[in-house]
């Protein structure tokens, strides 16, 4: 491949390092007069896609042609030093993207990279009609089956593309669908390109344990949204490709190893996100004395939610909560509950000029031992708030957590509140008791089989919502309905919502006894609705012990005992309920 250097404008080898270089003549035609005017790109007009603390994208046109500019502008020590030497992300990516494709491999159509006194520029040719790998899947699988052999080729051609890249030495650090590009011809043939080159690295040999980790992080990020044989398939195809040693089960041994310390690391990566400012969360003080918490944008995108596609500022939060009391007050605010526990009320916020339907949670202190306590723990709110967003990254539904807000004298804690978005839908009684009566309630009109697959979806999701929880040390003590929202709507899947975290725990170690009080819990619920018989049950229990790969399940030693500690339950359950009513009825002296 033929560069060109700005200094000399002469051919020079690819890793020759000049002011400017460019991949071939044409790009260098294209883009030597305009250097200033690249330099300055907002100034120019061109539209800002990204930003992080590292670097920047901007989208313009040149000639007709549709451009991307990454400027890397990272001002830490070590990025300096590297830069001094030649070793700057914006080289690497030129260089792996020019050594990938001249190799045989889609990748990013690089065009020319440069330094400047405020970082390291990049130019790349916009790959068009072309859409990100992740959001492609989701696309496709609600497309039917059609989508679904769709899914497969592309599965395949990913698996060759990533064989092929290890086959070569090149190790992706951020490897993963949303850097993964899907141009779909109207024939049906697919072709990837891989982007994001500037976390790469290149070795003469790469181990198997290099490999497997590098496997590990894609598997991850398509994990909830494949069948184990489409990974088996895609582990296949990838060894034929790559010329790998080893036998196929010993390859899914050592990659779901490195999957789960890889989960493990995302996941608390994650989660110290919540505590710290940045383009998600930011810290907020209010007059009165209010501290605490609220969200600036959101990743994952929920379904139902009209709060994640929204962006909001300080300055939006300090304008919506200038007036704390204000919120519980006024023509529009509907009080849900009122108890000795806290009161919850629904209303409307006004903020960043979006009107949001919400549910605002004021704690209050049942008992004044507890003060004390208070001093030493985070309050409910900050709690709730936290798990909220740490259960939304670990794919388990529940209502989006907006704002926490505590006030305190000195360590006590004086006032705390939640703001989460309201998420519509019906209690598990009442949906299933509205869709799968007999006869139809309301507008449900729902045929047997399709009150039968309504049901046994609903049913088996809130076994595998269980079972996301236990799998990642979560355990909640009050599973009842009324926690428990379903979503749905004709032509869609069910979705189920955990609500009211208050009663959410994070366990070091999730012990049988806990998994089967969970199980209790939801069985004791689902014993409340009578369209649920024993079959529905069952299907609840098989989707919690369902995994990928374990084969037959022998579930009735698990349903025995979840019917004798449900039937123990449901005893301390009327007890409790005949002590209150005879303290009801007991005359006052």
């Amino acid at each position: 491949m033929i560069l060109i250097s700005e200094k000399t404008g002469q051919n020079i080898r690819q890793e020759s390092v000049g002011n400017a270089v460019y991949v071939d003549d044409s790009a260098a035609a294209l883009l030597r007069n305009i250097l200033p005017q690249l330099c300055n790109p907002a100034d120019a007009g061109w539209a800002e896609v990204k930003h992080n603390p590292s670097r920047t994208v901007y989208r313009g046109a040149i000639a007709g042609q549709e451009i991307y500019l990454k400027h890397f502008h990272g001002r830490s020590m070590a990025g300096r030093f590297k830069s001094a030497l030649g070793l700057s992300h914006a080289k690497r990516e030129f260089r792996t993207a020019c050594y990938l494709n001249s190799n045989g491999i889609s990748a990013a159509p690089v065009l020319a990279v440069f330094d400047t006194s405020d970082g390291q520029w990049l130019a790349t040719r916009a790959v068009s009609p072309a859409q990100a790998g992740d959001a492609w899947h989701l696309s496709q699988l609600a497309a039917g089956p059609t989508g679904r052999q769709a899914i497969r080729a592309a599965t395949l051609a990913l698996a060759e593309m990533v064989g092929k890249m290890h086959a070569l030495g090149v190790i992706h650090d951020d490897l993963h669908c949303g850097n993964v590009m899907v141009q779909a011809a109207p024939n049906g043939e697919i072709k990837l390109v891989l982007m994001d080159l500037h976390r790469t690295k290149r070795r003469r040999h790469l181990s198997r344990r290099a490999r497997a980790a590098n496997l590990a992080q894609l598997l991850h990020d398509r994990f909830e949204w494949t069948l184990r044989t489409e990974r088996l398939r895609f582990l296949k195809r990838y060894l034929q490709a790559s010329g790998a040693e080893g036998s196929l089960r010993g390859w899914v041994i050592l990659i779901d190893g490195f999957l789960r310390r890889h989960r493990a690391r995302q996941y608390a990566s994650s989660d110290k996100k919540i505590r710290r400012k940045n383009r998600y969360f930011s810290p907020i003080s209010l007059p009165g004395g209010w501290r605490g918490r609220v969200v600036l944008a959101s990743k994952y995108k929920l379904a139902g939610s009209r709060a994640v596609h929204i962006d909001f500022t300080e300055a939006d939060w300090l304008a919506a909560l200038g007036d704390i009391e204000a919120l519980f007050k006024g023509p529009g605010v509907k009080v849900v509950k009122d108890s000795r526990s806290g009161i919850v009320v629904r209303t409307t916020l006004n903020i960043a000029g979006q009107s949001l339907d919400v549910f605002i949670k004021r704690p209050r202190r049942k008992h004044a031992w507890k003060a004390g306590i208070d001093c030493l723990r985070p309050c409910r709110p900050f709690r709730a708030f936290r798990m909220g967003h740490e259960l939304i990254a670990r794919h388990v539904a529940t209502a989006l957590p907006l704002a926490c807000l505590q006030r305190r004298s000195g360590p006590f804690l004086d006032d705390s509140i939640l703001i989460t978005e309201a998420a519509d839908g019906l209690h598990l009684n009442d949906f299933l008791a509205t869709w799968l009566a007999t006869p139809p309630r309301r507008d449900a009109r729902l045929s047997v089989p399709q009150q039968r697959q309504l049901a046994q979806e609903v049913l088996r999701q809130l076994g595998v919502m269980l079972q996301r929880l236990h799998d990642n040390n979560y355990a909640h003590r009050d599973l009842k309905e009324t926690n428990l929202i379903v979503r749905w709507s004709a032509g869609s899947e069910p979705e189920v919502l955990l609500l009211d975290l208050d009663g959410l725990r994070r366990m070091w170690r999730i012990t049988e006894r806990r998994r089967f009080q969970g199980l209790m819990r939801l069985n004791v619920s689902l014993l409340m609705c009578p369209p649920v018989n024993h079959a529905g049950m069952l299907r609840m229990l098989l989707g919690y012990l369902r995994r990928p790969g374990v084969g037959r399940i022998n579930f009735k030693p698990y349903w025995r005992v979840l019917e004798v500690w449900s039937a123990s339950k449901l005893k301390q359950q009327i007890r409790s309920q005949r002590k209150r009513q005879k303290a009801v009825r007991m005359p006052k002296s």
